[in-house]
């Protein structure tokens, strides 16, 4: 693969590239909802990008292949600002906050050090004009990459105009202790600045609620087993349906490659024609998976509680999501992303077999369920129609 490197955007043509490469990526790829996006020049540009700082990676042919904005709150207010609870921060906000967005990288170059390659150039950026905090939001299956940078968990989930319901977390730029901690990539970059202990103590004081939430990624497998099957009843290959068969060691493998996310009721996991990016598994509460017709009505076709796996299909085929998964109770979803997948399949492919093999069972069973309902629906209706004869 061609070498890459990133820079910061300089003339008016690299921030049209980046406007067309967003424009690729959000609306012909994923099928976003993008209030700027102009579909006559192919191009998305954002109020935001008359004061951000654009960078682009590319390669050493020139093609811009990724790209990444920072916007400084001493330059101007920040986009939906409001729900991301930034005045908690004070007195580091607002002159010592920033928030990072619309990072993104071509397909065929996901498995690259792009994506790792922007976020540092960001950092480094962030620290050399001053600012300590710094902001985003992303999907479940990018949690677990932003928490192996060092970004964290501060708050419930936030419903954005253009995202719907995503999960907010912020950087603490100087906690170097912190990175230390989880092994961050970013610690030898950090070193080269000043490192603090004031926001740090703020964070303590101010989110006690997730001042000693631990990713697990952070955890051994001992400790990451205590954690999620503290609560169980039964040994969790009994009750998580996609660990069926598996050894405690087995388990413990796999579980250490997941994220544990928490939603608030009534959140959207995800929606219906939206991109397959990740499988989960409901490890505490509920949620109702709805389906959307072409005539606008709205139905909830199945309830699935604990142990219970959802995502599944696209997971597997790669499809678009086949319905709204949203939650019922507060509830707790395991959450294997296609990266620590294709991870699984290099270090361990019998398990990675092991697992597929647990997913087509459920899609079989599932497949038969459905199958079953039609036939009783089928029925139902023939006898209707005799009964008016």
């Amino acid at each position: 693969m061609s070498q890459i490197k990133v820079r910061l955007a300089e003339t008016e043509s690299d921030r049209q590239k980046i406007f067309q490469l967003r424009y690729d990526i959000y609306v012909q790829e994923m099928n976003r909802k993008q209030s700027y996006a102009d579909h006559s020049l192919l191009r998305i540009e954002e109020p935001y990008d008359a004061t951000g700082h654009l960078f682009l990676a590319e390669t050493e042919e020139g093609e811009v292949i990724g790209t990444v904005r920072i916007n400084f709150r001493k330059d101007g207010p920040l986009e939906c600002e409001e729900l991301y609870d930034m005045e908690e921060f004070r007195p580091f906000y607002p002159d010592k906050v920033s928030m990072s967005t619309k990072l993104m990288v071509k397909r065929e170059y996901r498995s690259s050090a792009a994506a790792s390659m922007l976020c540092m150039k960001i950092y480094e950026h962030a620290r050399q004009n001053g600012v300590l905090l710094d902001f985003i939001d992303t999907n479940p299956h990018l949690v677990r990459l932003y928490n192996q940078v060092g970004y964290r968990l501060y708050k419930k989930n936030i419903d954005h105009p253009d995202y719907g319901n995503v999960i907010p977390m912020v950087f603490l730029l100087d906690d170097s202790e912190y990175l230390k901690q989880i092994h961050s990539p970013f610690l030898r970059l950090a070193k080269r600045f000043p490192a603090g202990i004031e926001l740090a103590q703020l964070f303590q004081s101010r989110f006690p609620d997730y001042k000693d939430i631990r990713p697990l990624f952070a955890m051994d497998g001992d400790e990451v087993w205590s954690s999620i099957v503290h609560d169980m009843a039964l040994p969790p290959s009994q009750i998580l349906s996609f660990l069926r068969g598996f050894s405690e060691e087995e388990a413990k493998k796999l579980l250490s490659m997941l994220d544990l996310i928490d939603y608030e009721d009534k959140a959207i996991v995800f929606r219906q024609n939206q991109e397959s990016q990740g499988l989960f598994c409901v490890l505490d509460g509920s949620v109702e998976v709805v389906v959307t017709r072409d005539d606008g009505i709205r139905s909830t076709i199945s309830i699935l509680n604990q142990g219970e796996i959802f995502g599944e299909l696209g997971f597997v085929a790669k499809t678009q999501r086949n319905a709204d998964i949203i939650v019922r109770d507060h509830a707790k979803l395991l959450v294997l992303t296609p990266n620590e997948f294709q991870k699984l399949e290099v270090q361990s492919p019998n398990l990675a077999i092991k697992l597929l093999t647990n997913l087509f069972v459920i899609l079989a069973q599932r497949f038969n369920e459905m199958s079953r309902r039609m036939l009783e629906f089928r029925k139902l209706y023939e006898m209707g129609g005799k009964s008016e004869d």
